[in-house]
């Protein structure tokens, strides 16, 4: 199911200047594909700014994400991956994966292969050290 979601919407890179910078970085495939506005990304930051990092879920690893009515068109996901982790916080963030559901209902979709995939803590280090696109990929084609 994730791998669905993140097909085409993965990229990887040396490093972010700050958690706001590696929240657009992220968002990028989804803005591009019309998955998500503008607006929808100015959300996820004023989010995090007011509420603060409730968005990392893990060691390495945050999920930003806003309501639907800020701009989702579609369900999708998208993944950054960092090869130098940002701070989120007192946080080092390496993983970050954009959430867009376009309801309620369509997010649990999106998320049961995640959860999968965040419970297995072999997989989260593996996916943190991954070098190359094949390397992220085949990790993610699991779930």
């Amino acid at each position: 199911m994730l791998k669905e979601f993140l097909n085409g919407n993965i990229n990887l890179t040396e490093s972010a200047s700050d958690w706001e910078e590696s929240v657009r970085i992220a968002a990028k495939p989804l803005l591009e594909k019309g998955f998500i506005s503008e607006n929808y990304v100015n959300s996820m930051t004023n989010d995090i700014k007011r509420l603060g990092f409730y968005i990392v879920l893990r060691e390495g690893v945050a999920m930003p994400h806003s309501r639907p009515e800020n701009g989702v068109s579609r369900t999708s996901m998208s993944l950054l991956k960092l090869e130098n982790p940002v701070n989120y916080g007192d946080n080092k963030v390496k993983l970050i994966f954009i959430l867009a559901a376009e309801d309620s209902e369509k997010h649990i979709e999106a998320l049961t292969g995640f959860s999968e995939l965040l419970q297995d803590d072999d997989e989260v280090e593996a996916l943190m050290n991954a070098k190359t696109m094949e390397e992220v990929t085949n990790i993610i084609n699991k779930y």
